[in-house]
């Protein structure tokens, strides 16, 4: 999707942009970094200005700028972003399976992603993947685009997931992961109580992961170089009938972070199969009870905080069912705050 901004210049702006210098205010003003303004100073109609009105005479339409450019308190700065991945790229519509949308705004889309379905086209998935579907959804309204999902989520793992609907809001998105401003809170349903020390407060797993060697996808818990450095908070929420109801955040991306990191500690996740499955008694889950539940960000364009959160689903609230309700209501509308 094309994607536009517009900036109309302060009375205040000349002075701190060298005189008005366009380069200087999508720096400055419009919060561009040099990648984005580059994009845009080589792409035709990347850059345009309208003159304010005091510009007697002057064409009341857009015209093309250059970052040498010049502009004046009143007058608009136009940037334009255009799609430029090859069609090959570009993630194929499928149809035949509703997607649930928790919060859209002109550049993210925001789902609640069922456990079974895999986040992004791969290998033996390259039409069943929840991008598909919210390609397909949107081909059926008329709306073309390429769809960058910011984070992934495991086939088995339930909650959200956020696809960028242009280039720049998902480097923003990215940007943000990396500066701790994005930030996402899972919830886990996982074998034994919580000790004494673990309860009521976050605490933390730091301990390197990396791959097994002959296996598909398992990891383990390895020294460098092997592993790669992994840090998880959790908190204990609550527990019933010997199950504790875990939140977990993650402070790096790695591969099945917080299930290895859960049975590292003695909290294997009912339904895990892969790192130390729950005995059969304490429930018939078919997946590793892992749920994205809740995330905070800021919009890609603008200093507006965001929050989402994703209703828990049903083969996780059973493991409660006799408990109340563990699960932390106090979260908000999903949307602005």
């Amino acid at each position: 999707m094309t994607r536009t901004l517009e900036y109309k210049i302060k009375a205040t702006d000349p002075d701190r942009t060298a005189g008005g210098i366009v380069g200087r205010i999508l720096k400055a003003c419009m919060g561009l970094t040099p990648h984005e303004i580059s994009r845009a100073k080589f792409t035709s109609g990347g850059i345009m200005i309208l003159r304010g009105p005091e510009a007697d005479g002057r064409s009341e339409q857009f015209v093309s700028a250059t970052v040498k450019d010049r502009v004046k308190a009143g007058d608009t700065v136009r940037v334009r972003f255009f799609e430029t991945e090859p069609e090959e790229q570009k993630v194929i519509p499928a149809f035949g399976k509703d997607i649930q949308l928790l919060y859209e705004d002109e550049d993210i889309a925001v789902l609640d992603k069922p456990a079974g379905v895999v986040s992004h086209p791969s290998h033996g998935h390259y039409r069943d993947s929840i991008a598909n579907y919210l390609a397909g959804y949107y081909e059926k309204r008329g709306i073309e685009g390429n769809f960058r999902a910011v984070g992934r989520l495991d086939k088995d793992t339930s909650g959200i997931i956020i696809f960028a609907k242009n280039a720049p809001a998902a480097s923003r998105l990215f940007r943000q992961k990396e500066q701790g401003v994005f930030r996402k809170t899972y919830l886990a349903v996982a074998a034994n109580p919580p000790e004494i020390n673990e309860r009521h407060r976050w605490n933390i797993v730091d301990l390197p992961i990396g791959p097994i060697p002959g296996t598909l996808m398992k990891q383990q818990i390895i020294s460098p170089p092997e592993g790669r450095a992994a840090v998880t908070r959790y908190q204990c929420g609550g527990e019933f009938n010997d199950i504790s109801l875990i939140k977990a955040e993650i402070e790096t991306g790695r591969t099945h972070q917080i299930r290895i990191h859960m049975a590292s500690i003695g909290h294997p996740l009912i339904g895990d199969k892969m790192y130390g499955a729950a005995p059969a008694d304490q429930g018939s889950a078919d997946r590793a009870l892992l749920h994205a539940w809740r995330v905070v960000f800021r919009k890609p364009f603008g200093e507006e905080e965001i929050r989402i959160t994703a209703p828990v689903p049903e083969d996780m609230k059973q493991y409660f069912s006799g408990a109340g309700d563990p699960f932390d209501r106090n979260h908000g509308e999903n949307g602005r705050k």
